[in-house]
């Protein structure tokens, strides 16, 4: 990928469109000048952002309307557009990024708003490729990523200097992203989750075994109790090693307590069929002793009957007459009131005979009178209705007068209306025109508000920016100080912890040497002069060894268990270390990280705030910056206030010419209004007086007085009507009825006489049959109710119903009783209660054991099972922890990890390629390498430091010790075997650029034109090499340059051709 030519336009510090076209060099090596902050950087940025959608380095993250310019207004679309070669084929893309736009209609006019970005790609037969995947065709022409793509392209002094001159820890860190090895963390990642759910189902495991071991039940009947207790106790307390033993000695309790709980079963199940048999005993002893009680309560009852038959038999005689008694009644009753019905209806017949002739009179003097008053109510109907249709008539006139003075009132408001909206009319077209004036002035004051807004709101934007970033620096120092603190901790641990190795270790070697030679003392008391050595096999023995100590009282198994705690402090002291010097690493890496995010923050705030300095702190940056902020929101909201002010000066001038129109047609047509309504009025006042002429009473109210008489006059004839004519129909009805009864008494006479004669025959014939004179049933009917005869048979029925029980019960108890003798309960109900206890004892201690054998089986079961999967678990730890020490550089004397074992490989690589460079560079004095890999993994992780060996001396030394100038040459040739070896470890990478960013002026003449013939030769292919300097003596050096220049309309660039 090689450029070929660049289009800017609104990007960065550039303003109206700037063209650099890079086929104008010569040479493939030129140089790009100017002075600080004219733009050169920038022209990098356009190439970045055109490939990847982001101008930015690692320091400097910038996209969206932060890349639009300043220099030129919001009409000016910002835009990158570059043109590039790659395998011989001419690309095109173009991409604007996010930027502000004014609006141009609608109610938001002239109001700047955000406008999305976009990209478009042209490929070499001149077609469009589809814009949603254009981002990633580039990535695939250009063979690299954007991270990637900034290390080949872009050398940055600083960047390398800092990969040059950093730890193998930072290291790991920039070649992870460069050579893609997060596969190789993600192992030792993965290996590390792995071990600690590993180490989870071991402690899991012991835990379930502690918690099934709590649940065992020993008897204290069992003769190996105590030894087992013994191990169930270890194993409660975490000692596992026993756990096999403690399985086998459960077995065997379990065995036991089978035995116990089969003998338990047999005493139950004796015991149950006692309780059986003593039940049905008792069952049968009740049941008998119920049938001596019904035989004895049957004989009492019938006893008791036999005293009641004569009182029973008076009952019955006495219901029977009762009975009769009523019938009687009933009879006599129907009797008289027969007799009665006779008596009232010859009375009532004797009445209406006496009363009919008045009657008859009245009907006749009620007909006359009301012939008379009917033709004097007719007489007023027919002058009530003359009258209605006069006032009729002069309703309707002065309905119509009424509507006609309301219509002469309404036409002299209308005028009146007219005349005065006409003057108001008047006087707000001139008040609009003199506000027309104001309004125009004022817009042309504000005319600019938009832009400013729109610039003011970019700075509250990058203030909010800085601002996130301040929180974020805040939190690495907050980070950076805890990672201090744990280093503190982690060396005062491995202090404490190096004093009491050291301390134990020289007690144990004291000891081991006494030990040692007490042994030596005891041989050599024990040699004789001509015979051999037990150690050596000599005969002659010249210098026996002389005890000089005491005996020393410690026996081989607590030497050993020294030894042993010795070597676990070792390892202790091992780990402390580590841990101690991971937390150093970690906590330079933040401190690190903190000192350049507050440096490149420093920089950044200067160019907004001069007075921030180098040494501007954290505190002072923030309140700086909210200085700042309070400045700009100030300003920003009066710009905004400004500018809805603007919006509305628009608005009403926009409005008032339609209102001046408006305001014209309306004087128009109040003019109009006013001569039609004062015609209307003139017509309506000659038809009122021609209505007012005509009527023929003088008022409404005169003719509606005259119609209320005539109607009272017609209300009171038709009450007297009504009146007569009620009278005269009441009259008849009474005539009628009368006549109507006599003739219905008439015939009813004969008939009710003829039924008095039938009922008094059956009432005597029924007193002969129930043999009762009228005195005797009216005697009985005084003395008793009637309901008694029924309450007397009812008695009389339940005698006879409870003696036949009585008699039956008697039959059939004694049947069942037979010749058996009565049963003692209590007796039978002890032996009961005896066997049931018996019962509950037995059940309650099969119970029990069967309980507690069937738990400790449960338990047998599950421990034998968790052993079983222990065994594989542990074996299963063992090997990934084996594995994960070994990835992960955490084995004694080796404390590299894979990924940076993998790393050297690639290092080696570009070390290769970069000595090339900087052997030529240095006069072949200096070449770069690293650490022996035998002695890179010792004590802390040293397998990606570099070293500088130089051929006048023979020997390594660090790269620290290297001048300004060497450390320059070594960092661009660093850098430059590392943009070979990521263009090579990617076959599809073809990139013909590479731009270098200052560096320059630290190195001595002769380094300088030796570094500069290296370019050269790079560039003697098809590469584009661009340098981005200030040095004066590259201009002379370097022929062809770029000259960036910059004003009050942005940067602008010229080919300084050769």
């Amino acid at each position: 990928m090689k450029p070929l030519k660049l289009k800017m336009q609104a990007f960065g510090s550039y303003g109206k469109e700037t063209a650099v076209d890079f086929e104008k060099v010569d040479q493939n090596l030129f140089l790009i000048t100017g002075d600080t902050g004219a733009g050169k950087t920038t022209i990098f940025d356009a190439i970045v952002f055109a490939l990847y959608g982001e101008a930015s380095s690692s320091a400097n993250k910038k996209d969206g309307v932060v890349l639009q310019s300043q220099y030129v207004d919001f009409a000016y679309e910002p835009f990158v557009e570059l043109t590039f070669s790659d395998n011989d084929e001419i690309y095109t893309v173009r991409r604007v990024p996010r930027h502000l736009k004014t609006i141009t209609r609608g109610a938001s006019k002239g109001k700047p708003k955000e406008t999305q970005g976009s990209v478009s790609l042209i490929m070499p037969d001149g077609t469009e490729y589809p814009a949603k995947e254009t981002d990633r065709k580039l990535q695939e022409i250009t063979g690299l990523t954007k991270s990637q793509f900034m290390q080949v392209a872009m050398i940055a002094q600083g960047e390398f200097m800092d990969l040059l001159r950093a730890k193998s820890d930072d290291k790991k860190v920039i070649f992870r992203k460069l050579f893609n090895t997060e596969m190789y963390q993600d192992i030792v990642n993965e290996l590390a989750n792995r071990k600690r759910e590993k180490d989870k189902e071991v402690a899991i495991l012991k835990t379930q075994c502690q918690g099934d071991a709590g649940r065992i039940c020993i008897p204290e009947e069992y003769a190996e109790a105590p030894a087992v207790l013994k191990l169930k106790k270890q194993l409660e307390e975490g000692q596992m090693a026993n756990l096999s033993e403690f399985l086998e000695s459960l077995e065997k309790l379990c065995q036991w307590m089978q035995n116990q709980t089969e003998d338990a079963q047999k005493k139950y199940k004796d015991a149950d069929a006692v309780r059986s048999r003593k039940q049905e005993e008792l069952t049968r002893g009740e049941e008998l002793l119920k049938w001596f009680y019904q035989l004895e309560k049957a004989e009492r009852d019938l006893e008791k009957y036999q005293q009641q038959e004569v009182e029973i038999q008076k009952m019955k005689q006495l219901a029977v007459q009762i009975r009769d008694a009523y019938e009687i009644q009933i009879t006599y009753e129907q009797l008289t009131e027969a007799n009665k019905l006779l008596t009232d209806t010859e009375t009532a017949l004797n009445k209406q005979t006496e009363l009919l002739p008045g009657f008859q009179s009245a009907e006749k003097m009620a007909k006359e009178k009301e012939n008379t008053v009917r033709e004097e109510f007719n007489q007023k109907i027919k002058e009530l209705s003359a009258v209605n249709e006069k006032v009729q008539k002069a309703r309707e006139i002065f309905d119509q007068i009424e509507e006609k003075t309301k219509a002469v009132e309404a036409d002299q408001k209308a005028a009146k209306k007219a005349e005065e909206d006409f003057r108001q009319a008047e006087q707000s077209l001139e008040k609009l025109e003199g506000q027309e004036i104001l309004w125009k002035k004022q817009s042309e004051e504000l005319e600019d508000t938009d832009k400013n807004l729109a610039q003011w709101e970019a700075k509250v934007q990058e203030e909010q920016n800085l601002e996130q970033e301040l929180e974020t620096a805040d939190k690495l120092k907050k980070q950076a100080m805890k990672s201090l603190q744990e280093a503190k901790d982690k060396k005062a641990v491995y202090g404490k912890i190096s004093i009491e190795y050291q301390e134990l270790n020289g007690r144990y070697e004291q000891l081991r040497q006494a030990v040692l030679n007490e042994q030596a003392g005891l041989l050599a008391a024990e040699l004789v002069p001509g015979k051999p050595c037990k150690v050596c096999g000599a005969t002659e023995h010249p210098h026996p060894f002389i005890k000089k100590v005491e005996h020393v009282d410690i026996s081989s198994e607590n030497l050993e268990k020294m030894r042993a705690d010795v070597d676990n402090l070792r390892k202790k002291q091992e780990t402390a270390s580590t841990e101690a010097g991971a937390a150093g690493a970690e906590y330079n890496t933040r401190k690190n990280t903190y000192v350049e995010t507050i440096g490149r923050l420093q920089k950044r705030i200067q160019k907004y705030i001069p007075e921030i300095h180098d040494k501007s702190g954290l505190t002072e940056m923030k309140e700086a910056l909210n200085a700042w902020k309070k400045s700009i929101l100030e300003t920003v909201k009066k710009l905004q206030k400004d500018a809805q002010d603007l919006k509305k000066i628009r608005q009403s001038l926009q409005k008032a010419d339609e209102q001046k129109q408006a305001l014209r047609e309306s004087l128009e047509n109040y003019r109009k209004v006013q001569k039609e309504a004062e015609t209307r009025l003139v017509a309506d006042r000659a038809e009122l007086k021609s209505l007012c002429s005509s009527c023929e009473f003088r008022t409404k109210q005169e003719a509606m007085d005259l119609k209320k008489q005539a109607e009272t006059a017609k209300t009171r004839a038709e009450k007297v009507y009504k009146n007569a004519d009620a009278d005269l129909k009441k009259a008849s009805q009474s005539r009628q009825n009368a006549e109507t009864l006599i003739e219905k008494y008439k015939n009813e006479i004969p008939v009710q006489k003829e039924q008095a004669d039938r009922k008094k025959d059956a009432y005597e014939n029924i007193k002969s049959e129930k043999n009762l004179s009228e005195s005797q049933w009216k005697t009985v009917t005084e003395e008793n109710r009637k309901e008694e005869e029924h309450e007397l048979l009812e008695t009389v029925n339940k005698y006879n119903e409870n003696r036949t029980a009585a008699r039956i019960q008697k039959e059939s108890a004694a049947e069942a009783v037979g010749k058996a003798e009565k049963p003692d309960i209590k007796i039978l109900q002890t032996q009961k209660e005896t066997a049931d206890q018996n019962y509950k004892n037995a059940e309650k201690i099969y119970n029990e054991k069967r309980q507690n054998l069937r738990d400790n089986k449960a338990v047998l079961s599950a421990l034998s099972e968790k052993t079983d999967k222990r065994k594989t678990v542990l074996e299963e730890h063992r090997r990934i922890d084996t594995l994960y020490r070994m990835a992960s550089g955490n084995v004694s004397g080796a404390r590299m990890d894979l990924e940076t074992y993998v790393q050297r490989y690639y290092l080696e690589r570009v070390l290769y390629a970069a000595n090339r460079r900087f052997q030529e560079m240095s006069g072949g004095q200096f070449e770069l390498r690293m650490y022996d890999l035998e002695k890179a993994g010792e004590g802390r992780n040293k397998g990606l430091d570099l070293m500088v060996y130089s051929t006048v001396t023979g020997k390594e030394r660090e790269v620290r010790t290297l001048s300004g100038g060497e450390s320059f040459m070594a960092a661009l040739s660093l850098a430059l075997g590392m943009a070979d070896q990521i263009q090579e470890s990617s076959a599809a990478v073809n990139l013909d650029m590479m731009f270098i960013d200052e560096g320059f002026g630290s190195l001595d003449e002769h380094s300088r034109n030796q570094a500069v013939r290296v370019l050269l030769e790079m560039a003697e292919g098809s590469r584009l090499i661009g340098i981005i300097s200030h040095v004066t003596e590259l201009k002379q050096e370097i022929e062809d340059q770029l000259l960036v220049t910059k004003d009050e309309d942005g940067s602008h660039v010229k080919w300084q051709i050769s």
